[in-house]
């Protein structure tokens, strides 16, 4: 499976291609020592020493192309500005996240992640979140993930939780809870049968 930035991901870790095979089919084949990507025509385009931890990214420079930034949607300055209108302690988490790798395009996928808590949660919670992370000095992506939803139980007011939900269930189809009793069951159990010419009293 092709994943972002010019990597493939295989067996939970990433490895770059040729920027050329950017979202494009590949091959891969795998000892317990070597990974081989191929183009699907069989021509081998690079081979890489099999990663040793789950999560791992493997990068050749060489893969990406000239300016790549300015040919992605995913890049440095456009989840600093998702960040920044959030606040400046989600700003300041990004900007750690970012700076964390060798290279910087590593870091997209848990940048991705902490941006994402702010809709599942709020912006509020996810800054009030990323303040205690930057305060003690654990801007991270696990660290959020881990302490938000303690943070979002303190932080979020009764009508807060509400909104949240509502804004989650919109589009869905919502039932009155009688719907589901047992006498409206059976009700339904007569109507369906008297109009079948029985009767559930029979």
């Amino acid at each position: 499976m092709l994943g972002l930035a010019f990597h493939v991901r295989f067996d939970n870790a990433y490895y770059s291609v040729p920027h050329q095979y950017g979202h494009k089919p590949v091959l891969i084949a795998a000892t317990t020592s070597l990974v081989t990507i191929s183009a699907r025509s069989g021509e081998k385009l690079c081979e890489w020493p099999r990663a040793k931890y789950k999560g791992q990214w493997q990068t050749n420079p060489d893969h990406l192309p000239a300016g790549y930034k300015g040919t992605m949607e995913w890049n440095g300055p456009y989840f600093k500005q998702k960040a920044a209108a959030i606040g400046p302690y989600t700003e300041d988490v990004i900007n750690h996240v970012l700076a964390s790798q060798k290279y910087e395009v590593q870091s997209y996928r848990q940048c991705i992640g902490i941006l994402g808590f702010a809709k599942k949660y709020s912006r509020k919670v996810l800054e009030a979140c990323c303040r205690q992370a930057v305060s003690t000095g654990r801007a991270n992506y696990t660290f959020i993930k881990n302490s938000i939803p303690g943070i979002a139980a303190e932080v979020m007011s009764p009508a807060d939780t509400a909104k949240v939900n509502e804004e989650k269930n919109q589009g869905a189809y919502l039932r009155d809870a009688s719907a589901s009793s047992i006498d409206s069951l059976l009700a339904k159990s007569r109507n369906l049968m008297e109009q079948e010419g029985g009767s559930a009293d029979e």
